[in-house]
């Protein structure tokens, strides 16, 4: 055939009508004479070649073969006349398998099944693929054995549908499943036992194909669906022998209409009618088969007949252009007006005509309906190179893609929203990571809330409270191990009281700082010791009983100097109270500053009784209704202070602290000079700025300072620094005034780190002691389990001991040298928060008795009963008679000053110089001159 020719008139118009045929409309799209947004009706074009041969079809063919790879429209040409040549060739190989019911049909599934068109996926065709598959299986005659081998039929379809062509397919007496298909031969196994077992139901079901078996049965009309009980019988209907009993045009309807619902999924644009399906959108061509040489002796007549009839009894659209050429067309389809043949240049026309008769044609089911006749002059086309009538029509190069359907876009965009979504919980991760924070939202765990918050340059810190391990604060290994040993008793006291609901079971909140920036001076053994206090008391009441109330310890942080306690509180433990009616009352708070002072508010408004136990800031009780204080506060420290200056005589006492000042030490500072007045002995002060290394040497003017008392009103990270300074250049400890530190400095004591300085060795020092009862237990208590002798035989000091004995046992055995207690006494912090928890216990007790709570179910006692139980008992502890009755804050309490003889050592223990208020009971022996016991 030549490669150059003239184009027939009219050539223009008819490949501007394809064109436009194969431009698929935008999703909202509508025409002005079309009310139908979204897709169109496609016509069955057929051209009527006229009085000689035209190869028109092939040249379009060439001209879709010629497209870009990445914007080719989906097309297959086929001469039906070489058809059946053609799949004969292709089921050759296939045994026990008859040929296609509709080769034609086939012959298009396998040349529009390939990856060559462009953005959208190759047409996988299921459904068409499935149902001419089951045509030409057999089943076996004998009663009975047909439903298993169907089974077996379907089985081996599910483990070989990956597979793109039938023909690869063998019947099932050949084939076994396929062990890629795992999930479908599961399913398959438990649909079988079922089945054995007598649910039939289960065993009509098809493991595998349920998005087959809903459509075939549930989602289309022909071969009548509901004749079948499940989709294993209407599969059958579909094989060699059950299709004996069939109407053969309803099958042929069913394999045409298939073939158009695989390419309906190839085109949609949604996925379960909301999502969008990008394939879809990526498709912007519908696809285009080129038919030459239709006759009614090679079947392509009928195909094209069933396609017609399929649109008009479903009323479904399809992308399928069929473009048919033919030498003759059939006499049923010449009548009327759709039979016309029309012009090619009046193809535009003519498509104009068809869509305004089709509403009312395709209402009629007529059969021409679909049908739009053109007729095709004789002429050579030209089929290579450019020519003037490809380049006036446009081409068949299909409409750009949606930006966001693009391959790559999507994927990329939403890498960036999870990016932009992603980043703030990635950074908050990581920081909650390099806080040793556990990173959990609310509702997680509920005894766990935390977060990280920024207490300076290079310092995050953990805040919130935790009783369970999965959340430790701070890093200190005796610390750690004090949390975990008491997140460990929450677990027996939860598992007891699951036990015993009627048990009484309370929970306390202990709330402190226990984190630090890293350059800080650690004060980590001092938290340890009051951790370790509730955990004594935890061991003593978590034990098989019937009556002892039941201890959980709620552990809250509130970062370096309580910097966050107010954060803490309203964020976090406002609602921990709230859901938990367990929760008794606060512990701790330490350190006297603004902060822990609007803690103590709003922990009061929250009704919440709270137990200051070290706190000494003078007015706290002001604070809250509700706040009870276990030590003097800062009024009986200076007395204490003045009454032991004037004990000594002492020439002169002088007030070292800090320029800029907190509420503890401002109040301290104006209390003992006011005490200090009152007892005639003169006063001076001296203050530093930015830090305590800044004082004078006291021996600078060689001046004989021994009648005189230092007393250092700051904190304990600045009294090493202090003591450095201060005694500089000193030559003769005999000159040196006596240095007393305010309670603040037990911290210091308690930190082998704070002492171990050389220039400390052999430098004396005295503190005052808030709960120097258990310091003066000595380092009988920690090595032997009982007090001292001079502290008295049958004192609360005996349990207690009894109890830290086995402590300090475990802890020398779990934790190395450096990390152990330092000090061979037990800690009076101990022993404070020791005696804190047990007052609740015993309060939470006797209201247990008082009121005849005792039942099978839980009762929670309220903290308004508690609070005002604190004020009517009295209980004896450790540290000595607790006493709310008269006042919420334990003034009557002893109070003490202790002497270190060297400072650097640290198995020197701490002596009493000077003690006042109420011991154990009124009749324990003390000195008469500085109220010391002995």
């Amino acid at each position: 055939m030549p490669e150059t020719g003239r184009s027939f008139t009219g050539m223009v118009e008819l490949v501007c009508m394809l064109r436009e045929l194969t431009r698929r409309r935008r999703f909202l799209a509508k025409t002005s004479d079309d009310e139908v947004r979204g897709e169109r009706p496609l016509p069955l074009v057929c051209l009527v070649r006229d009085r000689g041969p035209n190869d028109f079809l092939i040249a379009v063919n060439e001209r879709l073969e010629a497209s870009d790879h990445r914007s080719s429209v989906p097309h297959a040409y086929v001469d039906a006349e070489s058809v059946n040549e053609s799949v004969t060739d292709r089921w050759t190989d296939v045994q026990d398998r008859s040929l296609p019911l509709i080769p034609l049909l086939d012959e298009l599934r396998t040349k529009l099944a390939g990856d060559r068109f462009g953005p959208g996926r190759p047409f996988r065709f299921d459904y068409y693929r499935l149902a001419d598959w089951l045509t030409g299986q057999h089943l076996s005659p004998t009663p009975g054995r047909h439903e298993q081998q169907l089974a077996d039929l379907l089985r081996q379809w599910t483990g070989r549908a990956h597979q793109s062509d039938p023909a690869a397919l063998t019947t099932a007496t050949a084939a076994t499943p396929s062990p890629l298909n795992f999930v479908g031969s599961t399913l398959y196994l438990l649909v079988e036992a079922g089945r054995r077992m007598g649910l039939r139901w289960l065993g009509r079901r098809s493991p595998g194909l349920g998005r087959e078996a809903r459509w075939f049965m549930r989602r289309q009309p022909f071969m009548v669906p509901r004749h079948s009980t499940s989709f294993r019988g209407f599969a059958e209907r579909l094989t060699e022998r059950g299709r004996e009993t069939e109407n053969p045009e309803q099958i042929k309807k069913l394999l045409v209409h298939a073939f158009l619902e695989d390419l309906r999924r190839a085109y949609r644009r949604r996925r379960w009618s909301l999502l969008p399906k990008r394939s879809g959108w990526r498709r912007t061509a519908y696809t285009i088969v080129l038919l030459d040489n239709l006759a009614e002796s090679n079947g392509g007549w009928e195909l094209l007949r069933l396609i017609s009839e399929v649109r008009n009894e479903t009323g479904e659209l399809d992308p399928l252009l069929v473009v048919a050429a033919c030498d003759e067309r059939p006499a049923a389809l010449e009548a009327g007006d759709s039979g016309m043949l029309r012009d090619p240049q009046d193809a535009l026309d003519a498509l104009k005509a068809w869509l305004d008769n089709l509403p009312s044609k395709r209402q009629r089911l007529a059969e021409n309906a679909r049908y739009l006749w053109i007729a095709l002059p004789p002429a050579r086309v030209e089929r290579n190179g450019r020519h003037e009538v490809w380049e006036r029509a446009g081409g068949f190069r299909p409409p750009t893609p949606p930006f966001l359907s693009r391959r790559g876009i999507g994927e990329t965009l939403l890498a960036l929203v999870m990016v932009l979504v992603l980043l703030p919980v990635t950074r908050s991760v990581v920081d909650s990571w390099a806080a040793d924070c556990v990173y959990f939202r609310d509702g997680v765990h509920d005894g766990v809330s935390v977060r990280t918050a920024q207490m300076g340059p290079d310092d995050r810190q953990c805040v919130g409270y935790s009783d369970d391990a999965v959340q430790i604060f701070g890093s200190n290994k005796r610390l750690v191990r004090a949390q975990q040993a008491i997140f460990a008793q929450n677990e027996t006291a939860k598992k007891l009281h699951g036990q015993q609901p009627g048990r009484p079971y309370l929970s306390i909140v202990h709330f402190v700082g226990l984190t630090h920036r890293e350059a800080a001076p650690d004060t980590d053994h001092a938290a340890a010791e009051e951790l370790e206090g509730l955990l004594l008391r935890q061991r003593a009441q978590n034990v098989k009983s019937k009556t002892l109330p039941l201890l959980r310890v709620i552990v809250a942080n509130g970062g370096d100097g309580m910097r966050k306690a107010p954060e803490v509180v309203r964020d976090m433990l406002r609602p921990l109270f709230d859901d938990d009616p367990s929760v008794v009352a606060v512990v701790g708070l330490d350190r006297t500053v603004e902060e822990t002072e609007q803690a103590i508010t709003e922990i009061g408004l929250a009704g919440v009784p709270t137990i200051g136990t070290t706190l000494t800031g003078s007015g706290l009780g002001e604070r809250s209704p509700l706040y009870f204080q276990m030590v003097p506060d800062n009024t009986e420290q200076a007395q204490l202070v003045a009454e032991y200056a004037r004990h000594l005589e002492t020439r002169r006492v002088t007030l070292y602290h800090p320029a800029r000042t907190d509420s503890y030490l401002r109040t301290l500072v104006e209390a003992a000079t006011a005490e200090l007045d009152d007892a005639a002995v003169p006063v001076t002060e001296a203050t530093w700025r930015e830090s305590a290394g800044e004082v004078d040497s006291l021996c600078a003017d060689g001046v004989d300072r021994s009648d005189e008392i230092v007393y250092y009103i700051g904190r304990e990270d600045d009294f090493g620094d202090f003591l450095r300074s201060a005694t500089s250049g000193c030559t003769s400890q005999g000159k040196l005034p006596l240095f007393v530190a305010a309670d603040a400095v037990s911290r210091f004591v308690a930190q082998r780190e704070n002492r171990e300085h050389s220039s400390l060795a052999n430098r004396s020092m005295s503190y005052v002691g808030m709960g120097s009862l258990v310091t003066l237990a000595g380092p009988s208590c920690a090595e032997e389990g009982r007090p001292a002798p001079l502290l008295g035989v049958g004192t609360p000091l005996d349990e207690f001991c009894a109890g830290y004995k086995k402590l300090r046992t475990e802890l020398s055995k779990t934790l190395p040298d450096e990390e152990s207690p330092q000090t061979p006494w037990p800690a009076e912090r101990t022993g404070t928060t020791y005696d804190v928890a047990g007052l609740l216990v015993r309060t939470t007790s006797a209201l247990h008795q008082q009121l005849d709570t005792a039942s099978e179910e839980e009762v929670a006692p309220h903290r308004a009963a508690i609070a005002q139980g604190l004020r009517e008992v009295t209980f004896q502890g450790a540290t000595g008679e607790i006493d709310f009755r008269a006042s919420r804050i334990g003034n009557e309490r002893n109070l003490a000053i202790l002497r270190i003889s060297d400072i650097h050592d640290m198995d020197a223990a701490p002596t009493c110089s000077y003690m006042k208020g109420d011991l154990f009971d009124s009749q324990q022996r003390r000195d008469p001159e500085t109220g010391c016991p002995g």
